[in-house]
């Protein structure tokens, strides 16, 4: 989090000194400008040096840093005033750059502070490399900033996008009861909000078990029909629907997720996961699928590195580049085994069952981009008839440039 904090300050400084650059600029020394005027300004950049060496050094917080640039700013206003013989328009542009000065960086803070989300920070930066006391110090720097945001709501109480801020802190922490109730002022003061809905139901879950029944899932419901594409609510859905044993309905479900996702994303491949256990439990016939080995061929040109992604598609005989199912590995998994089925499918009406043959092709992409990429070393063949097992595809050619 220091870090983040000494960029944060030299972006604000950066951005300030922009412009402040014109309202100096402007005004050039002249008669009118006091020597007790000079001296105060003198003296107000030598105490903001020294607050931001203090925050870099880490012995200010960014929060008290930015009281005491206000406190500062206000003092030279008051005493330039008091102390200014000069005529009003003469002092003009170094005061309002005084005032720019005090004001933007906190500004600046104070709606980050409002607008983003500081637990998620420390817990990304300083939580998992501490340890010790420096673990627990870490802890309480993130409680006192949540209890100054809920002191602030206290104040402030028709807030919804601080009560959401602060519900999510609360789950961060594990403190679910205290984010239910969070969560609720949140879905009170915004109800049209689906995400929120979401939010809440995942909250609600926790503090029921993990089970979904009852006012978890009345709120996922409200939230589906606020925004059907919701993708929290949607997999909350599914995962209520399979713990009451309704599978075709969580297929549906996680049918609709997966069209919404990216088709290399890891969620979508478990959501992938998911349908094809689903799937795989129904007493019908078996859907239809392809079987084959990968292999590197001795004309491929190059060695893969082995954290190079390998796709694995089978696609339309038409020429047709969307998948009709795919399978994402990694170089170092060569050669590899793979079957390809309705489960891997990124379209429901877009499946292997629905061809008679289809042409496969293997793909190894430095880049991992789902689309193919000039340099990528690529394997093809087909067409082949779905269904057919033991297939082998020699990636031996690269795609030009």
């Amino acid at each position: 989090m220091t870090t983040f904090w000494l960029l944060a300050a030299a972006l604000i400084a950066a951005a300030t000194a922009c412009l402040l650059w014109p309202l100096l600029r402007r005004r050039a020394p002249s008669a009118t400008a006091t020597p007790e005027r000079a001296l105060l300004v003198d003296l107000y950049h030598d105490q903001l040096r020294e607050l931001d060496r203090d925050l870099r050094a880490g012995t200010l917080g960014a929060a008290r840093h930015a009281e005491a640039r206000d406190e500062l700013g206000r003092r030279l206003l008051d005493e330039a005033a008091g102390s200014s013989s000069a005529p009003a328009g003469a002092g003009a542009s170094p005061l309002l750059a005084a005032l720019l000065l005090a004001l933007l960086p906190s500004a600046a803070i104070l709606l980050y502070l409002h607008l983003g989300n500081p637990v998620a920070l420390w817990r990304a930066d300083d939580l998992p490399a501490a340890s010790g006391s420096e673990h627990q110090l870490s802890g309480a720097q993130v409680e006192g900033m949540v209890n100054q945001l809920a002191q602030r709501l206290r104040d402030a109480p028709g807030d919804a996008q601080g009560w959401a801020m602060l519900a999510r802190s609360y789950s961060v922490l594990e403190r679910h009861a205290d984010a239910a109730a969070a969560y609720a002022r949140a879905v009170e003061l915004a109800p049209d909000v689906a995400a929120l809905r979401a939010d809440y139901a995942d909250v609600l879950a926790s503090l029921n078990g993990g089970a979904l029944d009852g006012a978890p899932m009345a709120q996922v419901r409200q939230a589906l029909v606020l925004d059907p594409d919701d993708p929290k609510a949607l997999a909350l859905a599914a995962s209520a629907a399979a713990q009451r044993g309704d599978k075709q309905a969580a297929i549906g479900y996680w049918e609709h997720l997966h069209r919404l996702l990216p088709a290399d994303s890891q969620t979508a491949a478990r959501i992938a996961a998911n349908l094809a256990a689903a799937r795989g439990t129904d007493a019908a016939a078996p859907a239809p699928k392809i079987t084959g080995m990968v292999t590197l061929g001795e004309k491929a040109g190059r060695t893969p590195q082995p954290g190079d992604t390998l796709f694995v598609y089978a696609l339309p005989t038409d020429g047709s580049r969307m998948p009709l199912a795919v399978l994402r590995r990694q170089a170092r998994d060569l050669p590899l085994s793979f079957t390809l089925d309705d489960a891997m499918a990124m379209r429901p009406e877009h499946r292997l069952s629905g061809q008679q043959q289809v042409m496969l092709e293997a793909r190894i992409s430095v880049s991992g981009s789902a689309l193919p990429k000039a340099g990528d070393l690529v394997g093809r063949t087909g067409p082949v008839a779905v269904g057919t097992e033991g297939i082998r595809i020699a990636i031996d050619d690269a795609i030009a440039p």
